[in-house]
């Protein structure tokens, strides 16, 4: 974000006491320094890229790194704002490589950053001439006014000129003095700090990205980020998957084999040791069923393997309540969108089966351009309340994750109809 604030105090006792008021004449008399050097060569850099870019094989790597040039020089000079003044201003970013020179020499010589920081410096010129008559006058001629009582009697017949007053006697001299001590101790410093301003607001308006264009591309990179995540959470999901079904799972069905084996061997031989070995099969059975469905609530092979409409037709045929699937998701969205369309319908299908009370259910999951539109509608008891449940809380906050949204229409008596949206472009 850039930061235009002014460091230098407003109160005149304050001026005196902070180094930003020296380090902001500094700043102010370097730019006439500025302009005689990196001016001049950014105004030579920017008349190359021009010039050059219409001679051909020498013109056009001339003309980008022109631009580059410009951006680098430019970049000084945001380093000198931020030493001398504090102020932090996000640099204007080149044009990326289009993939051909030609192409690249073009975006060089019209892009829009490259000829902003040029103004910086065409404008900076003028200032630069009015500072430098400026700021020394505004810090020299005071003092000097100041010790006029001591040597205004030294001109001829003892008399000093100021302008169209003229100066012949202590009082009018004291006078003098004291007008230039209250300008030394409060104006100058003043007129430092306007001219500080001034050159702030000049930097940030054309050495930096505007407001709109850094919180744009602030949010970009939030989304960017968020979208990442959501992405390794549902890469660990699989992941977890197929740890439980190559690992655990495959160890526990060897587990309850082995079981089997020594329960037919075993015979009618120690009714007390087959009891055991019995219940540690059925033990090892039930842990499997529970793994199995451990892993489709995860992430089941199905959907990776065969989409939406093998999966959920699955989830179907599980359930208490008979299902009518209807799937049509061309082209298929990604595996991150696939994996919450699922959880979200499966969430649904098991809040029916525990609470709905319901005959029939319907689940509709249609893609219409870049939004995937998942429904699932019971003709149950209704009455469902996402602020009143962890569980329809939980499938707003996973849509909401991928800037979806979610909605429950339930009333009394009329059945639930669960709409969730998520872009899938």
């Amino acid at each position: 974000m850039t930061v235009a604030a002014n460091p230098v105090p407003r109160t005149p006792w304050g001026l005196w006491r902070s180094p930003y008021l020296w380090l902001a004449t500094i700043h102010i008399l370097g730019d006439a320094l500025v302009v005689l050097t990196s001016g001049l060569l950014v105004l030579a850099t920017v008349l190359v890229a021009v010039l050059a870019w219409p001679l051909g094989y020498v013109g056009i790597p001339l003309s980008v790194g022109a631009n580059r040039f410009v951006y680098l020089v430019a970049g000084w000079e945001r380093a000198r704002a931020k030493i001398t003044r504090g102020q932090v201003v996000p640099p204007l970013i080149p044009p990326p490589p289009a993939g051909s020179r030609v192409a690249d020499a073009r975006l060089a010589v019209t892009d829009r950053g490259m000829w902003q920081q040029f103004l910086y410096y065409v404008l900076l010129l003028p200032l630069a001439i009015v500072w430098l008559v400026l700021i020394p006058a505004a810090w020299s001629v005071p003092p000097v006014l100041m010790a006029l009582p001591l040597y205004y009697d030294r001109f001829a017949a003892s008399q000093a000129q100021l302008g169209p007053f003229v100066i012949d006697s202590p009082k009018l001299a004291v006078m003098v003095a004291i007008v230039a001590a209250v300008f030394l101790l409060v104006v100058s410093p003043w007129l430092i700090r306007l001219a500080s301003a001034l050159d702030a607001e000049l930097a940030r308006r054309l050495l930096g990205r505007s407001e709109s264009g850094a919180l744009a591309e602030r949010v970009t990179q939030l989304v960017t980020s968020r979208q990442q995540v959501v992405d390794s959470v549902e890469a660990e999901r699989r992941r977890m998957e197929r740890d439980l079904h190559d690992g655990a799972q495959q160890r526990l069905v060897s587990l309850a084999m082995t079981l089997g084996r020594a329960k037919n061997r075993l015979g009618s031989k120690e009714p007390a040791v087959r009891a055991l070995i019995e219940e540690a099969h059925s033990e090892a059975m039930q842990a499997i069923a529970e793994i199995r469905d451990l892993t489709r609530g995860l992430h089941p092979p199905v959907l990776t393997d065969r989409g939406l409409d093998a999966a959920l037709s699955a989830v179907a045929v599980r359930s208490p309540v008979p299902v009518r699937v209807k799937v049509d998701v061309h082209p298929r969205p990604s595996l991150t969108i696939e994996s919450i369309a699922y959880f979200v319908v499966t969430e649904a299908l098991a809040n029916v089966g525990k609470h709905a009370e319901a005959a029939h259910v319907e689940v509709s999951v249609t893609r219409v351009g870049d939004v995937l539109r998942i429904e699932v509608r019971d003709d149950g008891q209704g009455g469902a309340d996402p602020s009143k449940g962890t569980g329809l809380r939980g499938l707003s906050d996973r849509v909401a994750g991928v800037d979806g949204w979610l909605t429950v229409d339930s009333p009394p008596g009329g059945g639930t109809t669960l709409t969730a949206e998520v872009p899938c472009g």
